[in-house]
């Protein structure tokens, strides 16, 4: 499958983290340093989890997309930590 076949689902890790770090909203009451730590840690696991969910949507759905393997797909996704990577 090609990246600009419309049926693609490969995220863009940088604007996946960027929209998940938009979309969050960290307490006024924090200093400086912990919303930017906070932010910084969204960005962070978001643009991995981007990459983690290309690794495995290029080896769950390229081949014969189907309900059966986009449930595979979430429940890795679920299941899976960063320290399983």
């Amino acid at each position: 499958m090609k990246a600009d076949e419309p049926d693609d689902l490969r995220l863009n890790p940088k604007q996946f983290a960027n929209l998940v770090v938009e979309s969050h909203q960290v307490p006024d009451d924090k200093d400086p340093e912990t919303i930017v730590k906070r932010k910084l840690t969204l960005y962070l696991t978001a643009y991995y989890l981007a990459e983690r969910f290309n690794e495995l949507q290029q080896t769950a759905l390229s081949h014969a997309p189907s309900r059966k393997n986009y449930q595979e797909l979430l429940k890795k996704l679920e299941e899976e930590r960063f320290q399983d990577w």
